[in-house]
């Protein structure tokens, strides 16, 4: 998939370039890629941490203050 020549990559390097492969798909197309981008305020950031869920089932159950440290690292 994305052209990746995959025959000497090991699987961590495979993922890598996967994850550039599609960044470099969503600049061209001109998708935003941060909340900044999108239209969010930095100040309307704990606004949309706090309607975030908290799910029992995740992988790893997540905190409201790591959601926003996650929205903040969006939003740049």
């Amino acid at each position: 998939m994305w052209g990746i020549d995959d025959d000497e990559m090991t699987q961590e390097e495979l993922a890598l370039a996967g994850i550039d492969a599609l960044k470099d798909f969503i600049l061209e197309i001109g998708l935003p890629t941060t909340l900044k981008e999108l239209g969010a305020k930095e100040e309307q950031l704990k606004e949309i941490a706090d309607s975030c869920g908290i799910s029992q089932g995740s992988y790893r159950q997540m905190t409201h203050k790591e959601i926003l440290e996650i929205f903040k690292e969006c939003y740049r």
